[in-house]
């Protein structure tokens, strides 16, 4: 199984099967490479800066494809994470093959491509998203985490995503990634109230290449859940 529709999108790292990147399902994970965010938190940052990309090994797209065609029956779902994977063009082409396969398909997304999202949920080729929210919902505390460059229309768009996927009638989940050096109480509090739907907290976990920055986990952040007023709205991840 192959088609040259989808050589360009670029794959940096495939995880044949999964129990836990799909909630209830088998999954293979599909990272792609490329992101418009610079999170100094990145756990995948040699899918993120170009010097890296270039480098890397490139993954025979193919050669995926193929194998999940072969496992088909040993599995649920693909999950479509990165990077930033609405990014190519060659991703809704990528899915209706894994889709034509029988597979669910989970999309992670930092929601900076609405217009995307709403194409696949239009043509029924997404069964879960997972976006992230990085931040409070204003441009300052978003720049603080993802760099500089996010913009007043990027914020826009994640406006426009959370309302999109919410609105939908897709499986999907809001998640964000907290740390001490950068979240507090009241601004994990305004995330869920921005949002007005449950929100899937996960503590930073310290990777070598950001420990020069000095990052940290949040602290006691299950007593901070157990007694927040949006306490029926969080979820928590280990």
């Amino acid at each position: 199984m192959s088609s040259t529709n989808n050589k360009f999108l670029p794959i940096g790292g495939f995880i044949k099967q999964s129990l836990i990147d799909y909630p209830g399902n088998i999954s293979s994970v599909i990272f792609t490479q490329g992101c418009n965010f610079r999170c100094i938190y990145c756990h995948n940052q040699d899918l993120i800066w170009p010097k890296r990309i270039q480098q890397s090994k490139k993954l025979d797209i193919d050669a995926i494809l193929n194998w999940i065609f072969q496992n088909k029956l040993l599995l649920d779902a693909v999950v479509i994470t990165g990077g930033e994977p609405t990014m190519h063009s060659s991703l809704e082409n990528f899915i209706i093959q894994i889709k034509n396969l029988g597979l669910k398909v989970k999309l992670d997304s930092n929601g900076t491509n609405p217009d995307v999202l709403q194409k696949l949920i239009a043509q029924n080729l997404v069964d879960y998203i997972a976006m992230d929210v990085k931040a409070p919902v204003n441009l300052e505390e978003y720049k603080k985490l993802v760099g500089e460059a996010f913009n007043k229309n990027q914020l826009e768009n994640i406006k426009r995503s959370i309302e999109i996927i919410k609105n939908s009638r897709v499986e999907f989940e809001f998640r964000t990634t907290v740390l001490n050096e950068f979240h507090t109480t009241e601004s994990i509090e305004e995330i869920a109230a921005f949002i007005n739907s449950n929100v899937y907290l996960q503590n930073y976990k310290s990777v070598e290449s950001n420990d020069t920055m000095h990052l940290r986990p949040f602290k006691n952040l299950h007593d901070f859940v157990r007694n927040s007023n949006f306490s029926s709205y969080f979820k928590l991840r280990e």
